[in-house]
């Protein structure tokens, strides 16, 4: 195991909270790579893919605009088909957002996205509580990711 698997495994791993984001100024790139910083795998994965859950709430007056935006997040994701992205959004019925975002060795592909942008330009302005990170490590998947045609609407 190479010593920077090691010392990512042996760093303790906690959820991030608002106060934290707002040291990254306030923009999810920042989260992203700071959230890279955080991963840990096992000595197969060899640091190639890490994974971070995001969520938080939005004020009610926002959620359509940050459904829209998460929208055109995906196409423009659908248009570039970078291989190094996997992103999957939930929206909760109570307002809340879950982000589940793989990328390989950096977040670029996504971050450097103007839909993006856009996305995260005023991403503070539109939440009604704290936005909480955590590194995360997927455990098993059945057909959950398998066809993202077979989404269902929320």
């Amino acid at each position: 195991m190479s010593l920077l698997i090691a010392e990512a495994a042996a760093r303790p791993r906690r959820m991030k909270d608002d106060a934290d984001a707002q040291k990254d100024s306030g923009h999810l790139e920042n989260l992203f790579d700071a959230a890279e910083r955080l991963l840990w795998a096992t000595p197969e994965e060899e640091m190639t893919m890490g994974y971070t859950l995001i969520r938080y709430g939005v004020k009610d007056e926002s959620i359509a605009e940050n459904r829209t935006l998460v929208a055109k997040v995906f196409e423009a994701l659908d248009e570039t088909k970078p291989l190094s992205v996997r992103y999957l959004v939930l929206e909760l019925e109570n307002g809340e957002f879950v982000h589940l975002v793989g990328y390989d060795k950096d977040s670029a592909a996504l971050t450097g996205l103007d839909a993006f942008k856009a996305f995260s330009a005023d991403h503070a302005g539109r939440r009604s509580g704290p936005l909480a990170r955590s590194a995360a490590k997927i455990v098993g998947n059945y057909r959950m990711l398998d066809n993202a045609s077979e989404a269902m609407p929320a």
